[in-house]
């Protein structure tokens, strides 16, 4: 048996809430600003940012040089993968300074990532 999970408000009819698009991660269309002086019935905390995944990878090789002298070779790779982690979107989607204004540019937009690109280290230690 196989279920499907759909996020969606019934705003402007049915449609996919979450689309994950960088330049447009959330659906702003389902969105309805209230007249002034009243709350909307959006719960506190409904959207869901991008997830975080991240792959290290270390690689080490001890070589004996003579007596109680050794060597230590050391690759490491952060990120590699090379995944993006994206940062929360934008979430403010009117300014709220007028009654009928349009859903602003920058709603949902994710502007930055959480971590950084590949990147590759190599070492070696003497150790005594």
């Amino acid at each position: 048996m196989r279920f499907r999970v759909l996020l969606a408000v019934a705003v402007l009819g049915t449609s996919r809430l979450i689309t994950g698009d960088p330049n447009h991660w959330f659906d702003t269309s389902v969105f309805v600003l209230q007249p002034q002086g009243t709350f909307g019935n959006t719960p506190r905390n409904f959207l869901r940012g991008p997830g975080f995944a991240n792959v290290d990878l270390s690689l080490v090789k001890n070589q004996s040089l003579t007596g109680r002298t050794r060597l230590q070779l050391r690759l490491e790779v952060f990120n590699l993968l090379n995944r993006a982690n994206f940062a929360e979107p934008t979430r403010a989607v009117f300014a709220g300074a007028t009654q009928n204004e349009a859903v602003l540019a920058t709603a949902g937009q994710v502007t930055r990532t959480v971590n950084t690109s590949r990147q590759i280290q190599l070492g070696a230690k003497v150790l005594f």
